[in-house]
């Protein structure tokens, strides 16, 4: 099946299991964050711009339009039922587009901005949207810039309702990404404090431990999170250490396993490919691959699979 790699390049490359190119690259603004609908096959990308913008292509390349999405520096995508949402990092908002049933973008339903700053002197002066994640009809976006997981109800219209907020502690933590478990209970990677925190169903902080076990000589700064299929393994890129962080879940929480080299530089994104961890190295322009134990869950440290201009994520089509 198809490999994406998003990237600060200007384009989408398209690569078999292998890394071998399988078709022409997809030409597009600063495509940084991809997502894929599965029920109608097509292709999301954010552009990275001050003026950013969303856009929708066929598999097959084929461009389907694209759309303003009224906010800068769009990081992230999340796409539902008849909708696409865009968390957009400079200024703090998220915007929410309806599809048309083949999947092309017809138009933004909303654009809800946020407000306000936390702690710290640079990079918390403005919110920060720097995720957005549906469940259900329940929205929560990761605002950076605000300390706080910011929760919605999306309507059938494509509105959002605000609904509650969770504040993330301390204060000057940063959160960037978070992810689901199966019982209910979410993790979030705190990009500012290079913690990893564990929150309960309601979203109730349980537990706040180091992203990484080999303390970092300067700043390290953690991206991507990643559970294994079986819930059991917790797994976090470290941009600094340049490094995964491998977490034991259990019901009583978190607990480290090891960390080890992801083979290249400032790793911005991963995913896991047939029993191993595909990951975008960014400054290196690199794409390396860790195996995963079989028995231990825990990757070897990476290996170079591709050279790639500024790579920022890799997304494998069903």
């Amino acid at each position: 099946m198809p490999v994406l790699i998003g990237s600060y390049a200007d384009q989408i490359s398209i690569f078999d299991d292998d890394f071998k190119p399988s078709a022409p690259p997809i030409r597009t603004p600063s495509p940084s964050y991809l997502a894929f609908s599965a029920a109608t096959g097509v292709i999301y990308t954010v552009a990275e711009l001050d003026e950013g913008h969303v856009a929708a292509f066929r598999s097959d390349g084929t461009p389907l339009g694209s759309l303003p999405t009224g906010g800068a520096s769009p990081c992230h995508l999340a796409v539902t039922d008849g909708f696409v949402l865009s968390a957009n990092y400079q200024g703090g908002s998220v915007s929410v587009f309806a599809l048309s049933p083949d999947g092309a973008l017809t138009s933004r339903t909303d654009l809800v901005r946020h407000t306000g700053s936390s702690v710290h002197p640079s990079r918390q002066t403005a919110p920060h949207a720097h995720q957005v994640t549906v469940r259900d009809s329940m929205v929560h976006v990761v605002d950076l810039g605000l300390d706080e997981i910011i929760h919605y109800e999306l309507s059938p219209a494509g509105s959002l309702s605000r609904v509650g907020v969770t504040s993330t502690t301390p204060l000057g933590s940063g959160p960037r990404h978070l992810v689901m478990h199966p019982d209910g209970r979410v993790f979030v990677a705190n990009e500012l404090a290079s913690t990893v925190a564990v929150l309960s169903p309601g979203f109730a902080v349980l537990d706040v431990q180091p992203s990484v076990l080999v303390p970092p000589v300067g700043d390290n700064f953690p991206s991507e999170l990643l559970l294994s299929p079986d819930g059991t393994r917790l797994y976090v890129a470290n941009r600094g250490n340049d490094t995964i962080t491998t977490f034991a879940v259990s019901s009583s929480g978190v607990s480290p396993l090891d960390e080890v080299s992801t083979g290249g530089t400032w790793p911005r994104h991963f995913t896991m490919l047939d029993g191993a961890l595909v990951v975008a190295n960014q400054h290196s322009d690199t794409v390396t691959v860790l195996e995963l134990d079989p028995a231990t869950g825990v990757p070897q440290p990476g290996r170079v699979v591709l050279e790639h201009p500024s790579p920022s994520m890799v997304l494998r089509l069903p």
